[in-house]
């Protein structure tokens, strides 16, 4: 399923309620509750990283959860995209509850 030069950014590395040893790759602080493929989806195409999705791909320790993928363009440090990407996931999520004023 490997594919050269891509990143893949799955749910769970972004998940609060798991551990890093249950698969969480960012820091606790930077981690959401109950995140879904579609705001993965939304922060990579906000950050312009020309995101493509697998909606029924399984990450390897989870087969029986087909939680999705979406993959990104990888041209810088890994942990870098997965902070930003983390970032504007919290982002979108705090300005979704916000009215806009025009």
């Amino acid at each position: 399923m490997r594919r050269r030069g891509k990143l893949y950014l799955w749910p769970l590395y972004f998940e609060a309620s798991l551990s890093r040893r249950g698969g969480r790759r960012v820091a606790r602080k930077l981690a959401l509750r109950g995140v879904k493929l579609e705001e993965v989806l939304r922060a990579a195409e906000d950050l312009g990283l020309h995101p493509e999705v697998r909606p029924i791909a399984a990450h390897p320790s989870q087969p029986w959860r087909r939680s999705g993928v979406v993959l990104v363009e990888w041209g810088r440090n890994k942990s870098l995209i997965l902070r930003l990407v983390a970032e504007k996931m919290r982002e979108n999520r705090s300005s979704k509850g916000k009215i806009e004023k025009h």
